[in-house]
C-alpha cells in the first residue's frame, strides 16, 4: 500500500466530523432562483447548495455556488456571509488539491472577519487555515491554529466543536510523533462525545485512535476498532464511512504483507465512493490499490488503476495526485520496457513535482528516469537524473536540529603560540638593547682609558646575568601558563563527563520509561524529569560555551540552511513549556523571507532557543511569537511576549554575563544568566546585533540581525535524517551483533534497552571494562563495538588500540567498527577517539539519531 495511505485515513476520517446531514440541492436551487424571495433567504439557500450539497462531491461546482453566495453577500454588505462564502471556496480549493490558492483565500477571509462581532467565522478560518498545513504535510503549524481555535471555543456550549477540535490537535500531534499527548486529546474529544450522546462523532473519533494503533504497530487492536466501526457505519448505511474503515482495514492487511486481503478491502471502499461520487477519496484510494497491485507484481491491474487514478485526478484538477500517477506510469512502462513512454510520463511528472517542491516525490520520479534514460543508453541524461536523485535524498536525510560537537579547548593554540611569540620578542630586544649599550659604553672606554674597561665589563656581566635571570622567570612562567591551561582543560573534561554521565542515565531511562506502559497520571512527572535533565545540560553546554568564546575558539559555519525548518524546530522543542503554562507559541516568517539563507543553522537554532525559552519563562499568560523578516538585506529576528517586562535602568546590562533583571528574578524563575550573554556573542561573532525593547508589566520584545547571503547551488547544506530515514537505517540494521563495553550499569541498561527496541533482532553482549573487551573481541564474532571511553582497568582508547593491533598482527582486511560512547565532546577527547583507532562517536546523553546514525554509517550496505 502506498505510504501516504494512513495519512489519507487520517484526513479522512477527520473530515467526517460533521452533522452529516444531508440537503435537498434541487430544493435549495429553486428557492436561490426565485428573485421575489428575501435575499436573506436565498444567501441561506446557496450556502447549503455550496457547503452541504456539493463540498465533497463536486468541489468545482461548490466553488461555482460559493462565487453567487459572495457575489450576493457583498451586494447585502453582509460581511459575516461575505466570510462564510469565502471559506467555501478556500475549501473547494484545498479539495482539488490547490492548499497554496486555498491559504490565500483563507487569509483574505482573515481581513473581512476583524468587522465580525461573531467569533464563528473565526473559528472556521483558523480551522480551515489549520487544514491547509494538513494538507501541505506542516502539521506543527497546524497544530498552533487548532490550539488557537480551541482556547476560542472552550468556554462556548458547543460540544460538538470542542470535540471536533480536539480530535483535530489530536490527530496532529500523533502527525508530529507525540503518541502520548496525541491520544491524550483524542480520548478527551471520544469522552466529549460520549457525553453528549452522539455515537456517531463517539465512533469516528474511534476510527482515528484505531489508525494511531495501526501507526504503533498494534495492529490486532486497531483491526478489532475498525471492524466495530465498520458495523456501526454499516447500520446507519453511511457508505463513505464504510468506505473509510474499509481502507483503514486493507492498511492493516498491507502492513502485515497479506496483499490479497488488503487488495480485496480496497476494492470495497471504492467501490463505496464510487456509489456516492467522492471523487477527491476515490482517486486516492485508486492510486493506493495501484501501489498494492504493483507491489505484488500484476502490472496490467496495476497500469490500468494508475490510468483511472490520473483520469480522477484530472477530473478534479488535481495537479499532484495527476503527476504521482506519471510517475506510477513511468515505473510501470519501465518494468514492461517501454522506455520511451516512461521517459514521456516521468518527464511531466517531474515538471509537476518541481512546482510543489515535494522532495519524496522528486526523488521518486528521478529514480525512474535515471532507469529509463539508462535503458534506452542516454547515458548523460541518466547521470543528470542520478544527480538529482541524489540532491533530494541528502536533502530528505537532513536535520535543522544536528548537535554541533562541543570543541572546547580553554586557551586556543593560537593564543599560546602569540604569548610565546611576545616572549620571544621580548627577549630579543632587551638582548638587542643591552648589545646596543655595550658597543656605546665600549667606544667611551677606548676614548677615555683603559681604567673604564674593566668597570664596562662589570656592568656587562651585570646585564647578562640579569637577562639569564628574566629568561629564567619567563621560562617559569610559559610552563605555568601551560601547566594551568592543562589544569583547567581537564577540569572541563571532568566537569563535562560527571554532569553528562548521570545526565544520560536520568535522560534515557526517562525515556525507556515514557514509551513503556505505565499509569496516565505519571506522565507530567516524566516530562518534568526530561525538561529538567534537558535544563542542565543547557547550562552545561552554555558554560563550555561562555569558556569557548572567551578563549577565541568558537567556530562559526557558513553554509546553506532552511530557516523555516530551524524556527519549526525550535517551537517543536518548547511547545510544551509553553503549553504547560497556557501560552500560546507561534512564528510567522514575512513573504519577502527567502526559504534558504547563509549561516550557522545550529548556532542560530542555540540563539533562537535561548530568546524563546526565556520569554516563556518570564510569560505567565498570554503569548509568545517568533518573527523573521528582511530589512535592508538583513534576516530580522523578534521574539514578543506579553511577560513581566524589564526595567529601563537593566535594559543595558541584561546581556552581561551572569546579569539578571532584578535580584528577585533567579530566586522566581531560576537560571544562570549566561543565556542572553551567549546569545549576544554569537550575533556579534555573526556580524550582526542584538537588542531588547521592553515595558515593565507589558512585555519585550527581543530583536537581532543578521547578514543575508543567498546560497549558491553549491554551497554545503545542513544534514536532516527524517523519521523515514531512521526508519530505514534500524530496518537494514536487523540482527547486528554488537559488543557493549560500558562500566556503568545505568548506562549499560540504557544502552541494551535502546537498542533492543529501536533494532530489530540485535543481539547484545555487555563487558565492564576494555580489557574484557579485548577477550570478548578475540573469542568471539560481532558486527561492531560501542566502546565507553572512561573505564576501570583498561579505558576505552587503550582497548581500542590494541585490538587495532591484534588485527594487524593476524592480517584482517576488514578491521571491526569501533564507536566510542563519551560523555565529554571537548575537541580534544574527540580527537583522542580517532587517534586511537575509532570509527566514529556517540554523546552521552544521546538522541535518536544521534545513536542509529553512527552505527549506520559504519555497518551500511555498500
Amino acid at each position: 500500500m502506498h505510504p501516504k495511505q494512513l495519512i489519507i485515513a487520517l484526513t479522512f476520517l477527520g473530515s467526517c466530523l460533521t452533522t452529516n446531514a444531508q440537503v435537498n440541492i434541487d430544493s435549495l436551487k429553486i428557492i436561490w432562483s426565485n428573485p421575489a424571495v428575501a435575499d436573506s433567504v436565498r444567501l441561506t439557500a446557496v450556502h447549503s447548495i455550496a457547503w452541504d450539497g456539493f463540498r465533497f462531491q463536486n468541489p468545482d461546482s461548490a466553488f461555482f455556488y460559493a462565487q453567487l453566495e459572495l457575489d450576493l453577500a457583498e451586494s447585502m454588505e453582509n460581511m459575516t456571509a461575505i466570510a462564510m462564502a469565502l471559506n467555501t471556496q478556500g475549501d473547494a480549493l484545498l479539495l482539488k488539491g490547490q492548499p497554496d490558492e486555498a491559504l490565500a483565500t483563507f487569509t483574505r477571509v482573515l481581513d473581512v472577519i476583524d468587522t465580525v462581532y461573531s467569533p464563528k467565522p473565526e473559528i472556521i478560518t483558523l480551522t480551515n487555515i489549520a487544514r491547509v498545513y494538513d494538507a501541505k504535510g506542516d502539521y506543527i503549524k497546524s497544530l498552533d491554529y487548532y490550539l488557537e481555535v480551541l482556547k476560542l471555543i472552550e468556554d462556548s456550549q458547543d460540544t460538538t466543536e470542542i470535540g471536533k477540535t480536539l480530535g483535530d490537535i489530536g490527530k496532529n500531534y500523533v502527525r508530529t510523533g507525540d503518541y502520548v499527548t496525541g491520544l491524550e486529546y483524542l480520548y478527551r474529544a471520544k469522552k466529549t462525545f460520549e457525553k453528549q450522546g452522539v455515537r456517531y462523532n463517539e465512533i469516528t473519533i474511534q476510527s482515528i485512535i484505531a489508525s494511531i494503533y495501526t501507526q504503533q504497530g498494534n495492529l490486532d487492536e486497531a483491526l478489532s476498532l475498525f471492524e466495530i466501526n465498520l458495523a456501526y457505519f454499516e447500520e446507519i448505511d453511511n457508505q463513505t464511512l464504510m468506505g473509510g474503515a474499509l481502507s483503514n482495514i486493507a492498511a492493516i492487511y498491507a502492513q502485515r504483507g497479506e496483499n490479497k486481503k488488503a487488495a480485496k478491502n480496497l476494492e470495497q471502499a471504492i467501490f463505496y465512493f464510487k456509489s456516492t461520487g467522492n471523487i477527491p477519496y476515490l482517486a486516492n484510494l485508486t492510486m493506493n490499490l495501484a501501489g498494492i497491485y504493483y507491489a505484488v507484481g500484476n502490472l496490467e491491474r496495476a497500469l490500468e488503476l494508475t490510468i483511472e487514478g490520473m483520469n480522477l485526478g484530472l477530473a478534479i484538477k488535481n495537479e499532484n495526485l495527476v503527476a504521482t500517477a506519471k510517475t506510477t506510469l513511468s515505473k510501470i512502462l519501465f518494468d514492461q520496457a517501454k522506455y520511451n513512454e516512461a521517459i514521456t510520463y516521468g518527464t511531466e511528472a517531474l515538471l509537476s513535482h518541481e512546482k510543489t517542491g515535494n522532495l519524496i516525490d522528486l526523488k521518486e520520479t528521478t529514480e525512474s528516469l535515471t532507469k529509463n534514460y539508462k535503458a534506452v543508453g542516454n547515458y548523460q541524461k541518466a547521470l543528470e537524473m542520478n544527480e538529482r536523485y541524489h540532491q533530494m535524498d541528502d536533502s530528505l536525510n537532513s536535520t535543522a536540529n544536528q548537535k554541533a560537537l562541543i570543541e572546547l579547548k580553554v586557551q586556543s593554540d593560537y593564543d599560546k603560540q602569540k604569548a610565546l611569540d611576545d616572549f620571544e620578542n621580548e627577549k630579543e630586544i632587551a638582548i638587542e638593547e643591552q648589545k646596543t649599550e655595550a658597543q656605546i659604553r665600549i667606544s667611551i672606554a677606548v676614548g677615555i682609558g683603559l681604567v673604564l674597561i674593566s668597570i664596562l665589563a662589570i656592568i656587562i656581566f651585570s646585564r647578562l646575568k640579569l637577562t639569564r635571570k628574566q629568561k629564567l622567570i619567563i621560562e617559569e612562567q610559559k610552563k605555568k601558563v601551560e601547566q594551568s591551561e592543562k589544569y583547567k582543560q581537564q577540569f572541563l573534561a571532568n566537569m563535562s563527563h560527571e554532569i553528562r554521565t548521570p545526565m544520560h542515565a536520568i535522560s534515557g531511562m526517562t525515556k525507556i520509561l515514557e514509551r513503556n506502559p505505565h499509569p496516565k497520571q505519571q506522565d507530567v512527572y516524566l516530562k518534568a524529569i526530561t525538561t529538567s535533565s534537558d535544563n542542565l545540560v543547557v547550562i552545561l553546554n552554555d558554560v563550555l560555551d561562555l569558556s569557548k568564546i572567551e578563549a577565541g575558539k568558537l567556530e562559526i559555519e557558513n553554509i546553506s540552511m532552511n530557516l523555516e525548518l530551524i524556527l519549526e524546530n525550535v517551537i517543536q522543542i518548547l511547545k510544551f513549556k509553553a503549553e504547560e503554562k497556557g501560552l500560546v507559541l507561534s512564528y510567522r516568517i514575512s513573504t519577502h523571507v527567502p526559504v534558504f539563507a547563509m549561516g550557522d543553522p545550529t548556532r542560530l537554532n542555540q540563539i533562537l532557543i535561548n530568546l524563546v525559552g526565556n520569554a516563556i519563562k518570564f510569560t505567565d499568560k498570554g503569548k509568545v511569537e517568533l518573527l523573521v523578516q528582511l530589512k535592508n538585506n538583513q534576516l530580522h529576528f523578534q521574539v514578543k511576549d506579553t511577560g513581566i517586562g524589564i526595567p529601563v535602568n537593566k535594559q543595558n546590562t541584561i546581556f552581561g554575563a551572569f546579569e539578571q533583571a532584578t535580584v528577585s528574578t533567579n530566586r522566581y524563575y531560576g537560571g544562570t544568566g549566561l543565556g542572553l550573554s551567549i546569545s549576544k556573542q554569537l550575533v556579534e561573532l555573526q556580524n550582526g546585533k542584538i537588542g531588547v525593547q521592553s515595558t515593565e508589566g507589558v512585555g519585550s520584545t527581543f530583536f537581532f540581525e543578521l547578514p543575508l547571503t543567498i546560497p549558491e547551488e553549491s554551497s554545503e547544506s545542513q544534514k536532516f535524517v527524517s523519521k523515514e530515514k531512521l526508519t530505514m537505517m534500524t530496518n537494514s540494521l536487523k540482527g547486528i551483533r554488537v559488543l557493549i563495553a560500558e562500566d556503568n550499569p545505568f548506562n549499560q541498561m540504557i544502552a541494551q534497552d535502546d537498542l533492543a527496541f529501536f533494532i530489530e533482532g540485535i543481539q547484545l553482549v555487555t563487558v565492564e571494562n576494555g580489557a574484557m573487551a579485548i577477550e570478548k573481541f578475540k573469542t568471539e564474532p560481532f558486527d561492531i563495538i560501542l566502546m565507553d571511553v572512561q573505564m576501570p582497568q583498561m579505558n576505552g582508547f587503550e582497548a581500542t588500540k590494541a585490538i587495532r593491533e591484534i588485527e594487524q598482527l593476524e592480517g584482517r582486511t576488514s578491521p571491526i567498527p569501533v564507536i566510542a560512547m563519551t560523555a565529554s565532546l571537548l575537541k580534544t577527547e574527540i580527537d583522542s577517539c580517532f587517534s586511537a583507532g575509532m570509527n566514529n562517536y556517540i554523546p552521552k546523553p544521546y538522541k535518536l539519531e544521534e545513536l542509529i546514525v553512527p552505527l549506520y554509517t559504519e555497518l551500511k550496505p555498500q
